[in-house]
């Protein structure tokens, strides 16, 4: 096939712990991760020559070699042993500099596409391998559902389903880099550690006031106290109905659980009034 479009889907940190820091510099973690409906859209053509060009409809996206899904079609055909010219497009939904993954969901559908398009000369190992050059995210996002990450992020182990609710995300005005979050958490006293087991064990009984009790971010404390908007919208959220509300990943996206449809779609639309970026979306189900 000459031909492809897929959805990439986005992700939320249901629980983030940073559980230490390894020699070469990199954090270690426990996180919850949950694969949610708001998606980008991303489709492959291929072209006769001039390599790989990508196109995004955020003109503040990078197009070249910088963006993430440019990387993963490089370093799939050299893993492939392939040459081919291709055009990418990329029309986004997901918050750029949110946390729910944007870049690495989108690296993703192309590794996925590419190795369908070429008749899977990549074993799943192998896709998986590719991924975990790119970013610590890619490899969850090359699947869909629920998942525990730890080490960097890249041993993942199949987690209970999440049960069936609405979640109301919500995009304040402030992006966070990795790289910022995690200079933020390490200079922040004190350090807080939400339980990855807790959560597990909530996910495994579907009870929605348990998963909403077990939400945490170790670096929502740091991070929102340097971006006080994050707090503020996280407050607003609980004072429309949600049972619980956190950031996901190094932020900005905060997001909070709802068990009534009803109640989720009017805080949307309230946070929508308020000049927030917001969304009403569920969980998705596993899949690969």
């Amino acid at each position: 096939m000459d031909r492809l479009r897929s959805s990439a889907y986005g992700k939320l940190n249901l629980m983030l712990d940073i559980t230490g820091r390894r020699e070469d510099g990199y954090h270690t973690l426990e996180t919850v991760m949950q694969t949610v409906s708001l998606r980008d859209t991303v489709e492959i053509r291929f072209k006769k020559g001039g390599g790989i060009v990508l196109r995004c409809d955020l003109p503040y996206v990078p197009s070249d070699s910088r963006n993430i899904a440019w990387k993963a079609a490089d370093a799939f055909l050299k893993a492939a042993g392939l040459t081919r010219s291709m055009e990418i497009d990329i029309r986004k939904t997901i918050p750029v500099g949110g946390g729910m993954g944007g870049g690495s969901t989108d690296a993703a559908a192309v590794l996925r596409m590419l190795n369908r398009m070429f008749g899977f000369p990549l074993t799943l190992e192998q896709l998986d391998a590719v991924a975990l050059t790119l970013g610590a995210d890619v490899p969850f996002c090359l699947r869909r559902g629920t998942y525990l990450a730890e080490g960097v992020g890249e041993v993942l182990t199949e987690a209970p389903a999440m049960t069936d609710c609405q979640i109301v995300l919500c995009k304040p005005r402030v992006s966070v880099s990795s790289k910022s979050a995690f200079g933020l958490y390490d200079e922040y006293e004190p350090k807080t550690h939400p339980d990855a087991r807790a959560m597990l064990d909530a996910l495994a009984s579907g009870d929605l006031d348990r998963i909403a009790a077990s939400l945490g971010n170790s670096f929502e404390p740091p991070i929102a106290a340097a971006n006080p908007e994050i707090a503020a919208v996280r407050s607003r959220l609980l004072e429309l109905g949600a049972l619980n509300a956190t950031m996901t990943g190094s932020g900005s996206v905060v997001f909070g659980l709802y068990g009534d449809a009803s109640a989720a779609h009017r805080a949307k639309d309230i946070l929508r009034q308020a000049g927030w970026r917001a969304y009403c979306v569920h969980p998705v189900g596993s899949g690969r």
